[in-house]
């Protein structure tokens, strides 16, 4: 498993959870503006071949620090590991397009974009099918990824943050041009 040093607590913590499992995890230098030392990157991937999972946000929760993630998705792809991206402080803010970044999931949340709070999306590839496990079992939803009834409220303002936000971003991008 590879992250970075400054990734959201909720990657992080789930790095340690994990590696307190006994998984390998590598923490990823950034350089002074916070970006991913892609130097780091391409020679921890060729030396780790069985990387379970490379995990960066795509914009920097603390610094707004835009990661390139065209260009980590291309070595994560040349090296046959998948790719997640935080996106929460990019959607609806910048254009973001998860299969140009070559990500096999992207997460984000709805409050971010001005949508209502406890709803978020998560994003899973299809080609190649990422596999996951469920959290909780039970119910059966989702093929069996998840248990339990969505708040379709959430949903629905979430959607509808969604395509607001899609609207407004030129406009948006433009105001906030220094």
């Amino acid at each position: 498993y590879m992250t970075s040093a400054t990734e959201h607590k909720c990657v992080t913590e789930s790095a340690r959870w994990i590696q307190s499992q006994g998984a390998d995890v590598t923490y990823l230098d950034v350089d002074e503006f916070g970006k991913v030392n892609m130097d780091q990157l391409e020679e921890d991937l060729a030396t780790h071949p069985d990387t379970a999972l490379v995990s960066i946000m795509t914009a920097n929760n603390e610094m707004g620090t835009l990661n390139p993630m065209d260009e980590i998705g291309a070595l994560c792809k040349k090296y046959s590991a998948p790719l997640h991206t935080d996106a929460a402080q990019a959607c609806g803010k910048i254009p973001v397009d998860v299969k140009e970044m070559g990500a096999a999931m992207l997460s984000l949340s709805g409050h971010k974009m001005y949508g209502p709070k406890g709803v978020g999306a998560l994003y899973v590839s299809r080609k190649p099918r990422t596999r996951l496990r469920p959290i909780i079992s039970g119910g059966g939803q989702e093929r069996g990824l998840r248990s339990g009834t969505l708040a379709v409220p959430l949903v629905v303002g979430l959607g509808a943050a969604a395509a607001i936000a899609e609207a407004e971003m030129e406009q948006d991008m433009a105001h906030n041009e220094v």
